[in-house]
């Protein structure tokens, strides 16, 4: 019996396989990670990582998605129509930090004075907004 691999399960020739590759070859690149580096922090095989990269197999989408997590990233379904948007790097940033102090503020425990200033509201207390 032949035991030889004559044929790939993802063909470098299909078009649809290249922005998949280059992209997690992109990420990984820019997190400035070898593939040995990407095992040992994610416990990926840098083998399948490679093979992903090379378009080699095609990863299923819930591993995909775990190694999209790995850089920050979420697989997402997206209506077709509907175009993305590349924001100002300043914006970014000024989301960035405005989602931090939301997740600081949530994260905070119960003041001293037995209030929950600060911490997560309570379910049964009606909310209301502050003046902007």
């Amino acid at each position: 019996m032949d035991t030889t691999r004559t044929a790939r399960r993802f063909p470098r020739t299909v078009p649809e396989a290249h922005p998949l590759c280059a992209m997690l070859r992109q990420l990984r690149q820019a997190a400035r990670l070898s593939l040995s580096q990407f095992e040992e922090r994610h416990g990926i095989p840098a083998v399948v990582i490679g093979a992903y990269e090379r378009g080699d197999r095609v990863p299923p989408l819930t591993k995909l998605d775990h190694i999209l997590g790995c850089f920050g990233y979420r697989l997402a379904a997206v209506p077709l129509g509907v175009q993305a948007v590349r924001l100002p790097a300043d914006m970014v940033a000024e989301l960035r930090a405005i989602a931090d102090q939301l997740e600081t503020t949530l994260d905070t425990t119960d003041t001293d004075d037995g209030g929950t200033e600060g911490g997560p509201v309570d379910a049964g207390e009606p909310f209301t907004p502050s003046p902007v």
